[in-house]
């Protein structure tokens, strides 16, 4: 594995942990909520996902009918300090260590372990489809040159242009041989205003594999650690030695 420098103002602003399931037949929003009396200890505050499903009906001679229907999708359960976010449903499992970011053992100690309660009390056939994501935002400070200056792959503006950039978005898709594994590569930048001291970039990175897991399989701790490099890769891949050292 590569051997990356440590970051002390790492610009990490969300790390996740993603599992999409195969459910076990008849559960529903109830079993869900079941869940928080599991971790309600450490994750005290609770919260319904749900969604709004419109419907329109159209009868001639007749003003169309708009029917609009809310379902629970999940729960989302909060920290006691905040910094933890987890979301359950009945086809998966997300949970997000805000910043300020730990480090990733752990992430994994806190995924493993609540992990294991959704498996024990939703018992899901299958693992079909494992992620993380990292959202960094990345501050250069103003007045910041050329993007070029700090970044490997940054806006390329036509020449002949003014090369004052107030908006980009940058996405793509990349499949590595090795895992299996495709990353979604986001780099933007974040409205600025007149008077900010600083120039926010975002750098995503998303990796995620879809296959079939069982729920209990080492396999998925192997494969998220092979993830975390592949992302520490696409990360410094995306520097110039200039921002690696303005982030130590």
């Amino acid at each position: 594995m590569p051997d990356f420098p440590h970051l002390s103002k790492a610009p990490i602003v969300e790390a996740l942990i993603d599992f999409r399931v195969r459910p076990k037949k008849g559960i529903g929003p109830k079993e869900l909520a079941a869940m928080h009396g599991r971790i309600k200890d450490r994750y005290p505050t609770s919260k319904a996902i749900r969604e709004l499903q419109a419907r329109f009906e159209v009868k001639e001679g007749e003003a169309p009918q708009q029917a609009v229907e809310q379902k629970e999708r999940g729960y989302r359960f909060e920290s006691t300090d905040g910094r933890y976010v987890l979301q359950v449903r009945v086809d998966g499992f997300t949970l997000s260590r805000l910043k300020p970011y730990e480090d990733w053992e752990a992430l994994i100690d806190e995924t493993q372990s609540i992990w294991g309660r959704y498996v024990e009390l939703l018992d899901p056939e299958s693992v079909i489809r494992v992620a993380t994501r990292f959202i960094n935002r990345v501050e250069i400070p103003v007045p910041m040159g050329k993007f070029e200056e700090f970044f490997t792959a940054p806006p390329i503006v036509p020449k002949g242009l003014p090369e004052f950039v107030s908006e980009y978005f940058s996405r793509v898709v990349i499949n590595d041989p090795n895992t299996g594994a495709m990353v979604i590569f986001t780099q933007a930048l974040e409205p600025i205003g007149p008077s900010a001291d600083v120039v926010p970039y975002l750098v995503d990175i998303d990796v995620f594999k879809e296959d079939t897991f069982g729920v209990a399989s080492e396999e998925l701790w192997k494969l998220l650690a092979e993830f975390r490099s592949l992302k520490n890769r696409t990360f410094f891949a995306s520097l110039t030695p200039k921002t690696v050292e303005l982030l130590r």
